[in-house]
């Protein structure tokens, strides 16, 4: 799994341009979820492609991310923010 951060959870013009870019790839938000944990609020949104799916999370004092597949995650977030130096974070290998 891939996570690559966006921007500012607060930004509503990078919301708007995520929603625009799933859109034009053919994608939809088929899901989303809030949870708070003490002042952490954390929305995590499901998005489902042709091609597979990931997820986009909102979370108070991180950010805007996106995460799973790299393929999907990468391609999404050039369309989203293009002068993105892309700032991924691979996940743990799996233990035995």
């Amino acid at each position: 799994m891939t996570e690559i951060m966006l921007g500012s959870e607060y930004d509503d013009a990078l919301f708007a341009r995520l929603a625009v870019e799933i859109e034009a790839l053919g994608g939809s938000i088929t899901d989303k979820e809030w949870t708070l944990g003490g002042s952490q609020e954390m929305t995590v949104f499901q998005i489902k492609f042709p091609d597979g799916e990931i997820e986009a999370v909102a979370e108070t004092y991180v950010g805007l991310s996106l995460r799973g597949s790299a393929f999907l995650v990468e391609q999404l977030a050039r369309r989203v923010m293009p002068n993105l130096s892309l700032q991924r974070t691979a996940s743990p290998p799996a233990e035995l």
